[in-house]
């Protein structure tokens, strides 16, 4: 029997009805070296028994767990990785997703392309096509504000924090939907926190304050739902609704104000990406128009560039949903 080498770690709480369309997906790319363990945390429909049908043994691994109140997904993916280092002592990659996201075709082959040079892969999510039409409700002008705001603040940390092996234009998020992770550096900055949301920025987080070099890239991809009633609060799910209810909403806490950008830069003390913006920072939507302007003439500024100088463009063409748990 072939040693394993590389994990798929999902955590999964009541996915009966997406597990097995998600782990058909990743069957034809499993190879004698790669294995699937699948955290089932407190089920209580038919996940397990869907999951099984899907995908046999040696290539699926099952955990089955209750995880406490103040629990989350972060722990589901920090055990889910721990059995896996400890069942696999040849273990060299850690790849980890979601139980309601379809991995394209060539998705683990890519991730393990990627970690052949870098620590850690962050990949792109997109929506499922077939569900996709939910987005067409957000308002417009606030996705794109959004989107173009983000564009500035990943520019003015490519300015403060350059790495020239992960140049702009890049999505700059680190889904836990799709993760790559080399085994040493994984378990060198501890791992996945118990957290019940933001387990997956956190980690990305710690990773570069540690030094090791992280990538946001565009070629792996996943398909997530557009479902509104998610698993994790603070997730993917509630930040649709909360875009789709024409509220204004908070926006995703990775983007703060452009004077607070300037401040941390000022004073040495600038996080790195992505921050936690404090709750008392956070920005809506009707902020927006503002803080484009004045990161803009910051940027400007700090680069010494003219007044005809471009304005980053997004690199996505759809609403911005950046916020993923």
């Amino acid at each position: 029997m072939s040693a394993i080498t590389t994990a798929i770690v999902i955590p999964a709480r009541n996915e009966a009805r997406r597990i097995g369309a998600c782990l058909a997906a990743l069957q034809p790319q499993l190879t004698p070296a790669c294995r699937v363990v699948l955290v089932a945390n407190n089920c209580t429909d038919a996940t397990v028994a869907r999951a099984r049908a899907a995908l046999a043994e040696p290539q699926l691994q099952i955990i089955t767990l209750k995880l406490e109140p103040g629990q989350g997904v972060g722990t589901a993916r920090r055990i889910g990785c721990q059995a896996a280092l400890a069942d696999a002592p040849q273990l060299e990659h850690l790849l980890t997703t979601d139980a309601d996201c379809i991995a394209a075709p060539d998705w683990v082959a890519a991730n393990l392309a990627h970690l052949a040079w870098f620590d850690a892969v962050c990949g792109a999510v997109e929506p499922l096509a077939g569900e996709s039409g939910i987005l067409r409700g957000m308002p417009a002008e606030e996705g794109w504000n959004e989107a173009c705001y983000r564009a500035l603040v990943l520019e003015f940390y490519q300015m403060i924090y350059p790495e020239p092996h992960n140049p702009l234009p890049h999505h700059g998020e680190a889904p836990g939907a799709s993760l790559g992770l080399r085994r040493a550096a994984y378990q060198q900055v501890g791992g996945f926190a118990d957290r019940r949301t933001g387990e997956d920025r956190d980690l990305i987080r710690r990773m570069r304050q540690a030094g090791f070099s992280v990538a946001h890239v565009a070629d792996a991809r996943v398909a997530a739902s557009c479902r509104l009633t998610g698993r994790a609060q603070g997730g993917m799910a509630d930040a649709l609704r909360d875009r789709l209810a024409g509220t204004d909403y908070l926006i995703d806490d990775a983007l703060p104000p452009a004077r607070w950008l300037a401040d941390h830069a000022a004073r040495g003390s600038l996080p790195v990406w992505p921050p936690e913006v404090p709750a008392n920072q956070r920005l809506r939507p009707s902020d927006l128009p503002e803080q484009i302007a004045e990161l803009t003439r910051l940027l400007r500024t700090r680069a010494g560039r003219g007044r005809d100088a471009p304005t980053p463009v997004p690199v996505m063409d759809q609403p911005a949903v950046t916020h993923i748990g």
